[in-house]
């Protein structure tokens, strides 16, 4: 186990700790894929050394990628994040800012990535989860992502965005391994697709995977580091060649 994974699992214990002593329930920033992979793969041993209440996972929506933890039991009025609303001003004469806009000019008020969750871009804006004591902050000093000069507001997200939105294709790939999946989901090469998986940067449901051979199941929710996520679906059917015939959901 490297230091900085020692440094999350020992943060961890400390919440857990104040969650059974103050007879609360404590909450953890956003945490990273990784992160959530390392906090589960501990968490029985968390949870028996402190004496904590449960542990709970939530971004906000199903399939958010960034969450908070809670340990203890809570009510829904005590959690700490909410979404916020941001559109452009003047939409007629508004350029479309994208994913890296919102999160860099987030970012560019001196805010920590940790503060902050999922960012949903549509059509009209983006909604934003962030920690509730950091809202206040940017309602008051975000005004502007990019060249768009935007408004924002305190909104409960829409539950036609709670559900998630696909960008389907169809794949004919020699196996279900992981990586044979990855280079076609992505267009990798094989070697490419190899090394995001061995460098740590592949979850299947949640949970890293190092192994480049691993079977993937139909429908395995995969996420690949700065490259996205997406549903595997295996359609039962061979090509004309004898090749498997899959279908990607990449989420949009």
């Amino acid at each position: 186990m490297t230091k900085d994974e020692q440094v999350f699992l020992h943060h961890m214990n400390d919440i857990a700790s104040r969650s059974y002593y103050e007879g609360r329930p404590c909450f953890s920033d956003f945490m990273s894929m990784y992160e959530q992979d390392l906090l589960l793969k501990h968490q029985n041993d968390i949870l028996k050394d402190t004496g904590a209440e449960g542990l709970f996972l939530s971004g906000g929506y199903p399939h958010a990628e960034r969450v908070l933890a809670a340990f203890g039991a809570f009510e829904p009025e005590g959690w700490p994040a909410l979404w916020l609303h941001i559109t452009p001003a003047y939409p007629k004469f508004s350029a479309v800012p994208g994913h890296r806009d919102y999160l860099g000019s987030i970012l560019g008020l001196g805010l920590k990535r940790e503060k902050i969750g999922d960012i949903l871009v549509q059509d009209d804006g983006a909604w934003i989860y962030v920690r509730r004591e950091t809202s206040d902050f940017i309602l008051e000093e975000l005004k502007q992502v990019g060249r768009t000069i935007v408004r924002i507001q305190a909104e409960d997200l829409p539950e036609a965005y709670r559900m998630p939105r696909f960008s389907v294709s169809r794949k004919t790939v020699s196996s279900v391994r992981l990586d044979t999946i990855i280079a076609a989901a992505y267009g990798l090469s094989r070697s490419k697709a190899v090394q995001c998986i061995t460098d740590g940067e592949v979850f299947i449901n949640g949970r890293m995977i190092t192994g480049n051979s691993h079977a993937v199941k139909s429908g395995d929710v995969i996420s690949v580091r700065h490259k996205g996520k997406f549903v595997f679906v295996d359609l039962q059917n061979k090509s004309k060649k004898n090749k498997c015939i899959i279908e990607i959901r990449k989420y949009v």
